[in-house]
């Protein structure tokens, strides 16, 4: 019976897997930062709010059309050793379609640059989930970030995902 339920069940998430949306988009996105930072004995730590939009320049799948927007906001803390020439930086976000109001979370790390005007790196974002049309997405994006004057910032992006 362990059998059968078992056979059953992979059987099941197989064929969910099978109807399940995959695509890809590609992203711009223009932001400023509002961040503050603190000594420590090693270097510093840095942390705040990012906020911007971004706008869809390529799409596969149904997910986003060429030319949508999307507001982002993140929360960052990003650590710098004196002894290194990079940060590390995770930051948690939440991005609601302009069109739907659904939301996107995600999760981003990255190893390269600072946040410092003048830097730029690469990094990595995990799609981690969402509310309505986003329900149940999971993914992986790869993003350049530059940091500009003035607390602003780029970030050139592509991303893949399953629903």
């Amino acid at each position: 019976m362990k059998k059968i339920l078992f056979t059953i069940t992979i059987f099941f998430l197989m064929l969910s897997n099978l109807f399940a949306e995959k695509g890809s988009y590609d992203i711009v996105y223009v932001g400023s930062h509002n961040l503050n930072s603190v000594s420590t004995n090693d270097g510093s730590v840095t942390g705040g709010m990012l906020d911007g939009i971004f706008t869809v320049t390529k799409s596969t799948g149904s997910l986003y059309k060429v030319g949508d927007n999307a507001k982002s906001t993140c929360i960052i803390l990003s650590k710098k050793n004196n002894n290194k020439n990079n940060s590390q930086l995770e930051a948690f976000c939440e991005t609601v379609d302009i069109n739907s109001g659904d939301k996107s979370f995600t999760y981003n790390v990255r190893k390269e640059g600072t946040v410092q005007a003048g830097s730029e790196g690469k990094g990595k974002q995990t799609i981690i989930g969402g509310t309505g049309k986003f329900k149940g997405i999971s993914g992986l994006c790869n993003y350049t970030v530059k940091y500009l004057p003035d607390n602003r910032l780029t970030t050139v992006g592509t991303c893949e995902y399953k629903i």
